[in-house]
């Protein structure tokens, strides 16, 4: 077995800047159904739970396709990797833009998450490519991009929704994802695989690496539990703008990703903070402003400034502990940092697939205080987790010898 050199020099700006680009466009495909699912359940003739699955699929596709390909970062030209998983996602974004039927939309949605997968292959490949002081830096850099195009993505799709059509917006992305790759491959180096391994090896060795890294599995659940409640919130904000409490058209519920930026927009200073007081610390601080924005919501969630105040905690809180046990991870050991990932954003769209679906149908049958209850539940169950004493994670170096064999 064969490892490369890799590189750990700083990265430029501009490429920092590019990555974080790439990221946030990539991953806003999953994200524009959100604040459009009360019109395009209209377009459709289809019940609001039934409209549902449309998140809940593209959450399920993007789980396949962390499982299939992100293990591939081990051992293939990261930089080509990505290129052909853009490619491929550009051809389903026209599939769910030309969507005539519900069941044709649930398939390519389906198809989209599974393409979905370069946002989660930057992190890693910039992670490698710097060294080991400025990681949570340029792990945060990239967490800004990563989570301005989930939230920007609901912003940019309610206005077009409200405007044109439910299927503009992924229209305009098509072309975005065009121009970002051209620049991607115009600007970016080859990279030299870390291993050689074949792929049902790199597969098996997926079950070595969790049961052998205590550390991966409490990032896991912990980020799980967090997405999952922060996809719940996204996923029902629409239905609840809608009722005649507020009665407010979809773009509305898109302005709350503007809102929702300034927590995306701090994870540069959560990567500093996870450098210098440890990432653990910067967890719990997270998971702590995620909980206080539940109570937020289910106490003053009656009034937009209510919503306002919730949504800035709870985006700031789940940018936090994203940031943060990212850096976790990403110490464990440079030659598995794909297969780490992959593992970690299994857990992570676990609980977002999960609670995708549940807060639809939790919503249908007890609105938004059901909402409230699911989402905080969830909540304190990562809190706890997080600050309840035992045994503390340590990796066994020699363990990490287990991974390659």
């Amino acid at each position: 077995m064969t490892r490369s050199h890799v590189s750990t020099r700083p990265l430029a700006k501009a490429t920092l800047i590019l990555l974080a680009l790439m990221c946030g466009i990539s991953i806003g495909s999953a994200y524009y159904a959100q604040p459009l699912l009360p019109a395009i359940g209209r377009a459709f003739h289809v019940s609001d739970a039934a409209i549902g699955l449309v998140p809940m699929l593209t959450q399920i596709g993007i789980g396949a396709g962390v499982l299939i390909f992100m293990p591939l970062g081990d051992i293939v030209d990261n930089r080509k990797l990505i290129l052909l998983l853009v490619g491929a996602h550009v051809v389903t974004l026209a599939l769910v833009a030309s969507s005539r039927t519900a069941n044709m939309l649930y398939w390519s949605s389906t198809l989209m998450g599974l393409t979905t997968i370069a946002p989660y292959l930057l992190p890693p490949f910039a992670a490698k490519l710097s060294p080991p002081e400025s990681r949570g830096h340029v792990t945060g850099f990239l967490a800004r991009g990563f989570f301005a195009g989930i939230l920007l993505a609901r912003t940019v799709s309610g206005y077009a929704g409200y405007y044109l059509a439910w299927n503009a917006v992924y229209w305009i992305a098509l072309a975005a994802m065009l121009i970002v790759a051209v620049l991607f491959a115009s600007h970016v180096p080859a990279s030299r695989p870390t291993l050689r391994l074949g792929y049902g090896q790199l597969l098996r060795s997926l079950v070595t690496v969790f049961l052998q890294e205590p550390k991966l599995r409490l990032a896991a659940l912990t980020q799980g539990l967090l997405f999952g409640a922060f996809n719940a919130f996204w996923t029902s904000l629409a239905f609840y703008l809608e009722t005649p409490q507020f009665h407010l058209p979809s773009y509305v519920a898109g302005l709350f990703g503007v809102v929702g930026l300034a927590g995306a927009l701090g994870a540069p200073l959560f990567g500093k903070l996870a450098d210098r007081r440890g990432p653990e610390f910067a967890v719990k601080l997270g998971t702590s402003i995620a909980l206080l924005s539940w109570v937020i919501f289910a106490f003053l969630g009656g009034s937009l400034a209510g919503l306002i105040v919730g949504v800035l905690l709870l985006d700031l809180g789940i940018t936090a502990s994203h940031v943060s046990n990212q850096t976790i991870i990403y110490r464990l050991a440079p030659e598995i940092r794909s297969r780490v990932t992959t593992l970690y954003i299994l857990g992570l769209f676990t609980g977002g697939a999960g609670l995708s679906r549940l807060a639809t149908l939790v919503w249908a049958a007890h609105g938004w205080h059901g909402v409230c209850t699911l989402g905080l539940a969830v909540t304190v169950i990562a809190a706890v987790v997080n600050f309840v004493p035992g045994k503390r994670p340590v990796t066994d170096a020699t363990a990490k010898r287990v991974w390659m064999e």
